[in-house]
């Protein structure tokens, strides 16, 4: 077959992109930009409502902070009687006051107005200050975070900006709360907690390119990034609604109790395109490299859709399918080249793979013959000699029951079909137990256990009788009375059947030697073949994850655990004479 070369293919591509070379560059040069520029605008404008809800989010908080302390001073009685007596009484009354508490309460330690103040500003880290202002006496006094306060008369502003429920002084802007008498609900004075404004400033560093005003209802400016605007021209441009056409810029307004946040990007800035990125989209309408790219991504999609089409037909034939068949005479390339010879791959594996599953059949076949007959001899040597030992030992009739006993199992193995009921196989085994009964009368104890709905699953013949032999052979404590072997079907996700023992057991080096020989199904010739014969016909017949396991048993001695997965129930019901009660000759 002639394989052409590659010139054909690579000639097409050389063709096609001279042709669409410049059509790509100017395209994709204008296109690029635009999208930049867009994604710069919806960029910034997301900024820009990240920084308004960042400095939204810290005006809810400070308020929060607020609303939590002022309800907690109305939960301590002691903590605002003392307030409340500091706001009406003078300085020495108060100090009366304090003495009389201490005395008559009987406590170690008095908690009074500043202890509560001094409480807040180690539970709330962004609390800066904290005023107490009398409305009788006109005293305003200011608590550190180190305890101790300072007193002061309120001046003119001051009380403004009280009448106008906000305050701001020295970068720092209050909430009030007014205190009131619990018992006639009179208003004694007001509690002014204030919190940094230079967070603002960190809000707005973050997001660098919008700016950002925080005001309150009375006119005070708390934060303005810029420092130009006046507050007076801001309220009133708000209140007309032109705020964004005067400050020439996208706006989001946001109010958070008697505080408004303005956050506006201008205009101008908003989509502007840095000159590395200009220069950047320049070089990339220059290359040439970078154009040829984009040229094969889009040339390759038609050499992909045939390359699928070869890929699926791989995965037919590695499904099984090989009656697949990809067309090759289309374009007259080297993919066609690949296809030819992919169908006539498959055309001669096809013909192989059936050559060698007949040869595999057969094979199985004959080993499947060859296992089953080794069975036969060993299993007829051993029990002729069980029968021999009790002739010699005693010369009665028992020998008949034991020549019934043989005659049931050996006619079994010789007339029986390959599969049968699990009924039939435990009756042979328990016929077969008879015959060592008689050998070693009251030595041991026999349970077979089979729940009723199990009895006909199907299970290939004599696989108990290997390993019952087992056990008699090398398992049974001679000197011992209180032997047993019990013999159970169990289905968990398989059919299991254990032969469970109290005899002699091996060791665990000689477990796990044991267990190892049949999970590699190793069959010695010159050890006992029993064991392994079975594990082998497991495997054969219902697949290598099945077989035989050995384990210590629960009460000493060997827990033999076989393994199995039935499909339809193969055999007929055992006879009458098979199941019926022992004859005697």
């Amino acid at each position: 077959m002639e394989i052409k070369t590659s010139g054909q293919l690579y000639s097409k591509l050389l063709y096609i992109d001279t042709a669409i070379l410049c059509c790509v560059v100017l395209v994709m040069g204008i296109s690029f930009f635009t999208s930049t520029r867009n994604r710069f605008l919806e960029q910034n404008l997301n900024y820009m409502g990240m920084m308004s809800e960042s400095a939204n989010a810290y005006l809810e908080e400070t308020s929060d902070i607020a609303e939590y302390i002022h309800e907690d001073l109305y939960k301590s009685n002691m903590e605002l009687n003392d307030g409340l007596h500091y706001l009406t009484d003078g300085p020495a009354a108060y100090q009366q006051y304090r003495l009389d508490t201490y005395i008559e309460s009987k406590i170690s330690v008095y908690k009074g107005i500043e202890t509560f103040f001094l409480d807040a500003f180690q539970a709330y880290q962004s609390l800066h200050r904290i005023m107490l202002y009398s409305y009788d006496r006109g005293v305003l006094t200011e608590y550190t975070r180190d305890g101790k306060g300072y007193r002061r008369y309120g001046d003119k502003t001051f009380l403004e900006h009280l009448e106008q429920g906000s305050l701001v002084e020295e970068d720092c802007f209050f909430y009030i709360k007014e205190i009131r008498d619990p018992i006639n609900m009179q208003v004694k004075g007001c509690m002014l907690l204030g919190f940094q404004g230079s967070k603002f400033e960190r809000i707005r560093q973050y997001y660098s390119r919008a700016e950002l005003m925080v005001y309150s209802d009375g006119g005070t400016m708390v934060f303005d990034s810029t420092g130009k605007n006046k507050i007076s021209k801001i309220m009133a441009e708000e209140e007309a609604g032109t705020l964004e056409h005067f400050l020439n810029a996208y706006t989001e307004q946001t109010r958070t109790g008697r505080y408004h946040t303005v956050s506006y990007l201008e205009k101008s800035r908003a989509s502007a395109v840095p000159v590395p990125v200009i220069l950047m989209i320049l070089t990339i309408g220059l290359a040439v490299l970078i154009l040829g790219e984009v040229f094969v991504r889009y040339h390759l999609q038609r050499l992909a859709k045939r390359l699928d089409r070869i890929l699926d037909g791989m995965t037919k034939v590695m499904e099984g399918d090989l009656n697949v068949r990809i067309p090759s005479d289309r374009n007259g390339d080297e993919l066609d080249v690949i296809s030819r010879y992919f169908n006539e791959m498959c055309v001669r594996l096809d013909d192989h793979i059936r050559k060698r599953y007949l040869a595999e059949i057969e094979q199985q076949n004959a080993e499947m013959a060859a296992l089953q007959s080794q069975i036969n001899p060993h299993f007829l040597y051993n029990t002729l000699e069980a029968i021999r030992m009790k002739a010699i030992c005693n010369g009665d009739r028992e020998v008949g029951k034991m020549l019934y006993s043989l005659a049931v199992t050996f006619r079994a193995q010789i007339k029986e079909a390959d599969v049968i009921t699990l009924a039939q196989e435990l009756h042979y085994s328990r016929k077969y137990i008879e015959l060592f009964e008689y050998r070693y009368p009251g030595q041991f104890q026999t349970v077979v256990e089979c729940p009723e709905e199990y009895l006909k699953t199907p299970v290939i013949k004599f696989v108990l009788q290997p390993i019952i032999e087992n056990y008699f052979i090398h398992g049974i404590r001679m000197k011992e009375k209180d032997n047993f072997i019990r013999i159970s079907v169990e289905k968990e996700e398989t059919f299991r059947i254990v032969v469970e023992d109290n005899g002699n057991g091996m060791t665990k080096e000689e477990l796990a030697v044991k267990n190892r020989e049949l999970e590699d199904d190793i069959m010695e010739k010159q050890a006992s073949i029993g064991v392994a014969n079975v594990n082998r016909r497991l495997k054969a017949v219902y697949g290598k994850e099945y077989g035989i396991h050995m384990e210590a048993g629960t009460g000493g001695g060997l827990r033999v655990i076989l393994r199995f997965q039935p499909g339809e129930t193969p055999g007929e019901e055992l006879p009458d004479e098979e199941a019926g009660e022992e004859v005697e000759n």
